[in-house]
């Protein structure tokens, strides 16, 4: 039985990778996100002076170090506020990028993991090249993962997590550095907030952005699989798009031929197999239509063909190539 599956596997990964090559350049393209997500709106402008920013001492250099001083004695709050009002006082100094890093840090450190991330956004935004470059994004994607994963707490109606303010933040992390050790993770995380969100087409791409751009990564198998397995429950929901159905069939078998040891091939196999089957059905149907309701022999005669060429190890093939002889026999009377 399982030969057979796999003879039947093997046969149908030829048709669809040739067929279907150009149908899935769609879902080819790189990821991209959608303005939503990016917060094009709320990207910060240069801080200023205010009156609850003003630094305690004359120079930068001093400021910093009072800064430091009162957080290595526990005094956080007021420790970045000291940080903060040496960036608004003194952005353009040596100090400033130094400030901007401690403020962040000490914002994440005390539970304001949301405005702790747009600082370090701000590092990235105006101190290019000024500040530990990994660290800072391992900060953003380690609150990302927070938001992603931690149940929050909402009186009266239980827990609920952010998946949408995650998103938008992993968004940023694989923006900000592209080859960050940590974009890989971040990219992939971007296609299972889509899916879990239901936006099944925005994870295909999602994830074929992480299967063709990071190969080498340990995600790239599952991101393959996941790919695959939201293009089968999108051809699920339009039962009667061919192109729908060509496209999960080319992703399956690409998935099965790339991965061949990959945990989720027999499920891969599974569901590329059903996938035929009713594909099969939807072009034997269409030649039953010509041949038994429209009454156009020629027609149907193509189309039985075109099933049995595509289709040469169905269970139906033996009866369409019997009814293709008798249709031309019937043809050649007339």
């Amino acid at each position: 039985m399982i030969k057979k599956q796999c003879s039947h596997v093997l046969l149908m990964a030829g048709l669809v990778l040739f067929g279907g090559s150009t149908l899935l350049a769609q879902y080819d393209q790189e990821y991209k996100p959608t303005a939503s997500h990016t917060d094009e709106e709320s990207r910060p402008e240069r801080k200023d002076t205010g009156f609850f920013r003003r630094p305690a001492k004359e120079t930068a250099a001093t400021q910093f170090e009072y800064a430091k001083s009162l957080s290595d004695i526990g005094r956080k709050s007021a420790a970045m506020k000291q940080y903060n009002a040496l960036v608004c006082k003194w952005g353009d100094s040596p100090e400033a990028p130094k400030a901007q890093y401690e403020y962040a840090r000490l914002l994440e450190e005390t539970g304001h993991q949301k405005q702790a991330f747009d600082e370090f956004q701000y590092l990235v935004d105006f101190y290019v090249g000024q500040f530990p470059y990994e660290d800072v994004l391992d900060h953003q994607f380690r609150i990302a993962n927070y938001f992603m994963t931690t149940k929050r707490v909402r009186w009266l109606f239980g827990g609920f997590k952010a998946p949408e303010r995650a998103l938008s933040m992993f968004e940023k992390v694989v923006t900000n550095g592209p080859n960050s050790k940590r974009t890989p993770e971040a990219q992939f995380y971007i296609g299972l907030i889509n899916e879990e969100m239901g936006e099944l087409e925005t994870a295909a791409s999602a994830y074929e952005t992480t299967r063709r751009r990071y190969r080498t990564s340990s995600l790239a198998p599952e991101a393959s699989f996941r790919r695959a397995q939201c293009l089968y429950h999108m051809a699920e929901k339009t039962p009667r798009s061919e192109v729908g159905y060509r496209d999960a069939l080319s992703a399956l078998a690409m998935h099965i031929r790339d991965y061949p040891d990959d945990r989720n091939r027999e499920t891969a196999q599974n569901h590329l197999i059903g996938l035929k089957e009713k594909l099969a059905d939807m072009y034997y149907d269409v030649a039953v239509f010509y041949d038994r309701i429209a009454k156009r022999p020629q027609s149907a005669v193509i189309a039985y063909n075109d099933f049995i060429r595509n289709f040469p190890t169905s269970g139906r093939t033996e009866e369409a190539t019997k009814r293709v002889d008798q249709l031309e026999m019937e043809m050649e009377k007339k």
